[in-house]
């Protein structure tokens, strides 16, 4: 009997460090970031994939870092000439600066929808739908510079969310129905 109680304390001690110890630990998977904060102060950002412990007392944020295909709403635009065409884009993004995706932005997900709008209406406003001269730069004839520069402005505009563009393009493009008869 003696000896049970002598044990008492070492298991007490051992339950308690095991409360101390159980909740520092997390799972990081494949193409996950866990961010770290220490009393909501950023401290690193944590990539490497598998069972990973840090103070019980530190944050962890987990984000993904996973490709991300987004089809844009169709919506309409005046073309350079005032015409109206109704325009979508297709978008495959992913976070590439945890951080900044956290904490620079309220919700990097509908901030980056967002932004595809403005973009599309930015690159749909900037040029002519179709150049029945072949002279003039078109959003109907050059897909490939269209789709780089579409590019370029959603790469400036969601640089501030820590997040990069794969690809893009168009994947909707004509005229508005009230004046596709008169302008095909």
């Amino acid at each position: 009997a003696a000896r049970d109680e002598s044990m008492l304390p070492v298991v007490i001690a051992a339950g308690l460090l095991s409360l101390f110890v159980m909740p520092g630990f997390y799972m990081v998977q494949p193409n996950e970031a866990a961010a770290i904060t220490l009393f909501s102060a950023y401290r690193g950002s944590d990539r490497n994939a598998g069972l990973r412990w840090t103070w019980p007392w530190m944050g962890k944020k987990k984000i993904s870092l996973r490709a991300r295909n987004v089809i844009s709403q169709t919506i309409k635009v005046n073309d350079q000439r005032g015409n109206p065409i109704e325009i979508a884009a297709q978008v495959v993004w992913r976070v590439t600066d945890s951080a900044q995706a956290l904490f620079d932005v309220d919700d990097f997900a509908a901030f980056s929808s967002a932004q595809i709008e403005v973009s599309v209406r930015t690159i749909g406003a900037r040029y002519p739908y179709d150049d029945f001269e072949h002279k003039e730069v078109t959003l109907r004839g050059d897909h490939e510079r269209i789709g780089d520069e579409l590019r370029t402005e959603l790469m400036a505009r969601l640089a501030v969310a820590g997040i990069t563009v794969d690809e893009c393009g168009f994947t909707h493009l004509a005229y508005a129905p009230e004046i596709a008869g008169a302008m095909l």
